[in-house]
């Protein structure tokens, strides 16, 4: 069963103006990789984790529209030029290490770098899980950074476990 917070955020990934590329910066499991496999003309699936890139590769073995790319999400703009919906899911990969975590990685710039690669009319979301050590500073500091590049977002809260979704459009 998905739960509520994937399940808006696929929703409002679907609202992107056009369906041709789509970004999964944190594959982690591959499921919203392969819930944009079927919704988008060409996918992009990064992560750092081994773990997550085996993952994803068993859940999208009938997939020929994906590239998976072990890279760290900074380096977006290294494999295209632009795209119509992206997705962050911060945090830790679910059933691994959870000292690897998202916020050690600067997700805030990163989601400053990858905000520039949307395309008129393009939906990004950022899922954000506060309650594991440094997620909730992780979370302010995204906010503050999309404040301080006058980038609009729309926060939705009240998800189970504190989580809170950003969306951002072009």
């Amino acid at each position: 069963m998905m739960s509520e917070i994937v399940e808006k955020s696929h929703h409002l990934l679907l609202e992107c103006s056009n369906k041709k590329v789509a970004v999964d910066a944190t594959c982690g499991n591959g499921h919203d990789t392969l819930f944009l496999c079927q919704h988008f003309e060409q996918v992009y699936a990064f992560d750092i984790r081994d773990l997550a890139i085996r993952r994803t590769t068993k859940i999208t073995a009938n997939v020929n529209n994906l590239h998976l790319i072990k890279d760290d999400f900074h380096n977006l703009f290294r494999y295209l030029d632009s795209c119509d919906a992206i997705i962050f899911n911060l945090g830790f990969l679910p059933g691994s290490n959870k000292k690897i975590k998202t916020n050690l990685y600067h997700s805030d710039t990163a989601i400053l770098k990858a905000y520039e690669l949307l395309d008129s009319g393009g939906v990004m979301v950022v899922c954000c899980y506060t309650k594991h050590e440094g997620g909730e500073e992780e979370y302010q500091n995204i906010i503050k950074a999309l404040t301080q590049s006058s980038i609009p977002y729309t926060k939705y809260a009240g998800f189970q476990n504190d989580e809170v979704l950003l969306m951002a459009r072009k």
